[in-house]
């Protein structure tokens, strides 16, 4: 409840004129029954038309009076909930913009999503009707219960005692019901993962003809989702009987004894008819209250899973750090005795790496599957952070620059060509803010993209889908390359982004980046002999081991690894 009280806080004015209102409609409902037992009591049964007249026009004003206050207090209510919503989406966003991968690895996709989504949405439809149902119930009872006692103190006893019977009935449910609250988000957690899953892989699931066995899995977790809400509404359902026997006797005892002090002569007519009211409205603000209490432990349990992604601790941080020239280029990038592993791994990934990285000139790294040449990436990104040893920009430790300034000074085009939903000059903008259409030219140009831009009839307009899946794999890293150059970043990182290229396409685009970048630091990491022949530099790995450094020819004669890779591709093409 932390982030509830801190929110508080900032809107206090606010929260404090939404229970003023609320104290206002609560009297203002309060008042009517009271008017009813004047109008019976004056007008109805002394056949006075002037004091039935009177006493209307009151209750017509004070209705109308409730009615305008009620509104007001709902459209507040519903303006704090739903700032209250935007305040924690706002948060949660911020705060995972500022996680490393394995943060959001540790956490999962599918759940992130849901405490942004889902379990806010809860958060805010119960504040919305505790504000209006449940804060109000006990100003109703207390009042409720001092009028009839003024009417009768032993109608106001029994009346007690019923309302204390469905209070405890209530808590009962409640008890049982937080329980299984805690397990719902869980669930839902499962049901978006699977649900993820099978929409992002449909082509997999069909191509494997998977569809019936990922059909089980999702009615396996909607199954479990389900039987726990049925449960939860199973405990529910236990109300409905209790409230209708307790509105039953409730209703029967004031009969009985009201009646009974009228033909005694120490109650009006008019008094039971308003205990009567009072009573009936008690319990209905109750049973209201009640349905809106139950659903308190499941915004408590969505509050808590929204504070574990708040209080997590960033596992990479800036720590304090120099400044960089955003107008200076980097020279050179020094990976000095770097040693890394992923959380859990018992063996390195990179094991005592030493290489050095220099401005206009091309280095290429190359190995077999795992060997650790996309990490090497991650890590200069600093998308996780090395065990050993140290990475140098221009000498200085990159872990002295904040990541912003660092990543800066990066182009990066991943191994999986992402692109983001609105059209191509959206996704190139991103690498450079207010890239004008020069810019955007320069770019296609060198990434070989103009031919395909040009032939489609928006074209720089044309729109992307989320993902990019209306473009080819090709042309998703012929864009993905563009949106990295027209960045004029220092140093220029190339995943195994030709992969989905033709030989001519690939040399094309090899021979511009040459060209154009030559005051760059540029980084290729392919698994294509092609792509990595005539670099000025290739870094062979083996399981996260430099096993050669040089140019192709000279690791064809000192380099086995290289040579093999070399042997088994080029024997194929031939």
């Amino acid at each position: 409840m932390g982030q509830l009280f801190i929110f508080l806080k900032k809107r206090k004015k606010l929260f404090t004129l939404i229970i003023l209102l609320l104290v206002l409609q609560s009297v203002g409902t309060l008042l009517i029954p009271f008017m009813v037992a004047i109008l019976i009591d004056t007008g109805i049964m002394n056949a006075d038309m002037q004091a039935i007249v009177n006493v209307g026009i009151k209750m017509v004003v004070i209705s109308l009076f409730t009615t305008l206050i009620a509104v007001g207090g709902s459209y507040l209510s519903a303006e704090f909930a739903a700032s209250f919503g935007k305040y924690l989406r706002e948060a949660l966003f911020k705060k995972t913009q500022d996680f490393s991968i394995a943060d959001f690895e540790a956490f999962g996709t599918s759940s992130i999503l849901t405490r942004t989504t889902t379990d806010i949405s809860i958060i805010q439809k119960t504040i919305m009707t505790v504000l209006q149902l449940v804060i109000p119930t006990p100003l109703i009872l207390i009042t409720a219960i001092t009028l009839t006692a003024k009417e009768s103190g032993m109608l106001a006893l029994i009346i007690s005692g019923f309302i204390l019977i469905f209070i405890i009935a209530t808590g009962i449910v409640l008890s049982k019901s937080s329980k299984l609250s805690q397990f719902i988000q869980v669930r839902m957690d499962k049901i978006n993962r699977i649900l993820r899953e099978s929409i992002i892989g449909v082509r997999v699931i069909r191509a494997f003809n998977r569809s019936q066995f990922e059909k089980e899995r999702c009615d396996t977790v909607c199954s479990e989702y389900a039987t726990t809400m049925i449960s939860m509404n199973k405990l529910f359902a236990f109300l409905n009987p209790i409230v209708w026997l307790v509105m039953g006797l409730v209703m029967a005892t004031v009969i009985w004894f009201g009646g009974g002090s009228v033909f005694k002569g120490s109650m009006e007519v008019g008094g039971i008819v308003s205990v009567t009211e009072y009573a009936v409205m008690a319990l209905s603000y109750l049973i209201l209250s009640a349905t809106s209490i139950v659903t308190i432990p499941k915004m408590h349990n969505c509050l808590e899973r929204i504070n574990e992604v708040l209080n997590a601790t960033v596992t990479i941080q800036d720590k304090v750090h120099q400044t960089i020239n955003n107008n200076i280029l980097p020279s050179s990038v020094t990976f000095d005795k770097v040693c890394f592993s992923y959380h859990g791994a018992e063996e390195n990934v990179l094991d005592n790496l030493t290489f050095k990285f220099e401005a206009g000139k091309t280095t290429a790294i190359i190995g077999s599957t795992g060997s650790g040449k996309s990490t090497i990436a991650k890590i200069l990104l600093r998308l996780h952070d090395i065990q050993s040893g140290q990475i140098l920009l221009d000498g200085k430790n990159i872990q002295k620059y904040s990541q912003y300034d660092l990543r800066a000074k990066i182009g990066y085009v991943p191994q999986k060509a992402f692109l983001f939903s609105g059209n191509i000059s959206d996704n190139l903008a991103m690498g450079k803010k207010g890239a004008s259409l020069a810019d955007m030219r320069r770019a296609i140009e060198i990434a070989q993209a103009e031919t395909f831009i040009e032939a489609l009839p928006e074209k720089l307009n044309t729109l992307v889908a989320q993902g990019g899946t209306n473009f080819s794999g090709g042309q998703k890293q012929r864009l993905a390359i563009a949106r990295a150059i027209i960045k004029n970043a220092g140093v220029c990182i190339f995943d195994d982004s030709f992969s989905a290229l033709d030989f001519k396409t690939d040399a094309a685009l090899r021979k511009a980046i040459k060209a154009n970048l030559t005051n760059a630091v540029v980084i290729i990491i392919a698994q294509r002999i092609n792509t990595i022949i005539d670099a000025d530099q290739i870094i062979v790995l083996d399981e996260g081991k430099i096993v050669g450094i040089g140019k192709h020819n000279e690791l064809l004669n000192s380099c086995h690894v290289y040579k093999e890779i070399a042997k088994s591709q080029l024997d194929m093409e031939g």
